[in-house]
């Protein structure tokens, strides 16, 4: 893996204005908006606040990894793939940059959505749980990491964001993201468990119910963001091919 190219690829998202927006500060506000209804209730034991800010770091943490599939869109579109023939970097450290940069990317938009939760929201977490909720948060990413290389791979540059878009919310949605599992259709349920964000959502929210994280859980993720991962890969090559 070449270490320039990946500095690179830093400053270039950090200097891209949308990524600021829509995986910081769009959870932030609702984090900040839906506090308020939250302040003196709990769920499943746990105080509410709490919950509400680890949904919205899985919120940010989904965001900011999928944000992958903007970038290789439009790599796609100026023909960086045929240019990658041309230097050192080979397809599999491109891969893995691109995964590595969006996991690099996730851990600051975690920090900020819990330091608001700190601050606006009060909420108060042992040192322990604080710990295992930002290493749950930060590994449920990589599926979703691995999701926006196939996304990217696959979607047209002109219609990327508006696919994007509907794969995360329908994600989140569907996964128990946006209401607590136990209060959705037993349909929904059912469906739920065939998906990332649930899985996500299991291990980030383990640690205020359980003081620990759900093994289950991170072994079904690491497999959704190998299978993805493989996905993603094939595209690439297939996609430099036709280069």
């Amino acid at each position: 893996m070449s270490l320039t190219y990946l500095r690179l690829e830093i400053v270039r998202v950090i200097r891209n204005r949308r990524v600021l927006i829509f995986s910081i500060l769009l959870p932030v506000i609702l984090e900040v908006v839906l506090g308020g209804q939250y302040k003196h209730g709990t769920v499943n034991g746990a105080a509410a606040t709490a919950y509400l800010m680890v949904s919205m770091g899985i919120f940010g943490a989904m965001s900011t990894a999928m944000g992958i599939s903007g970038s290789i869109a439009v790599e796609r579109q100026v023909g960086w793939n045929r240019q990658l023939r041309l230097t050192p970097i080979n397809p599999t450290n491109y891969v893995i940059s691109k995964v590595l940069l969006s996991l690099l990317m996730v851990g600051p938009t975690l920090l900020v959505v819990y330091a608001v939760g700190i601050a606006a929201l009060g909420v108060h977490l042992s040192a322990a749980v604080w710990t295992q909720i930002f290493f749950g948060s930060w590994l449920s990413a990589l599926p979703f990491a691995a999701l926006g290389l196939v996304v990217g791979y696959l979607a047209k540059p002109d219609s990327i964001q508006q696919i994007n878009g509907l794969v995360f919310f329908v994600l989140a949605l569907v996964g128990g993201l946006w209401l607590p599992i136990e209060n959705m259709p037993s349909v929904m349920r059912t469906i739920a468990h065939y998906t990332p964000t649930y899985w996500a959502v299991q291990v980030a929210h383990n640690p205020l119910f359980h003081g620990k994280l759900n093994a289950t859980a991170i072994l079904v993720l690491l497999a959704w963001a190998v299978g993805l991962g493989v996905i993603g890969f094939r595209r690439f090559q297939a996609d430099t091919a036709r280069a």
